[in-house]
């Protein structure tokens, strides 16, 4: 499976950013792969869900994170996270506070593409 790639959901596309067990190496490869992605959907359109089980964290993916999301945001019109600990939910909410997004977390892929696929 691909670390970024759109998955059909009722009918709708989601981009799906998979960080799940990712280092942090991994999380830029993967972050910038998404960004190109995410590029090419109209403004406001894109459904984003990011997985981040697992994933290993640190101050520069903190950062690169932060970047990722507020160049984004032009293109999204929802986004959720699943996998996120307590430590994670800081850093969404961080994220959120910056980019001015309804990020949500959910506990499962299923209720994170429910949600987005009601917006």
């Amino acid at each position: 499976m691909a670390c970024t790639e759109i998955v059909q959901h009722k009918g709708k596309s989601i981009i799906l950013v998979d960080l799940a067990n990712c280092s942090p190496q991994s999380t830029f490869t993967i972050l910038d792969e998404a960004a190109v992605v995410i590029a090419k959907s109209g403004p406001k359109s894109a459904l984003i869900l990011t997985d981040s089980t697992n994933a290993t964290y640190n101050s520069e993916v903190s950062t690169a994170m932060k970047n990722f999301s507020a160049k984004n945001t032009p293109y999204v019109k929802g986004s959720a996270v699943v996998g996120a600990d307590a430590m994670r939910k800081v850093l969404v909410a961080a994220i959120r506070v910056a980019t001015k997004r309804d990020i949500r977390t959910f506990d499962t892929r299923e209720q994170a593409k429910d949600w987005l696929v009601s917006l």
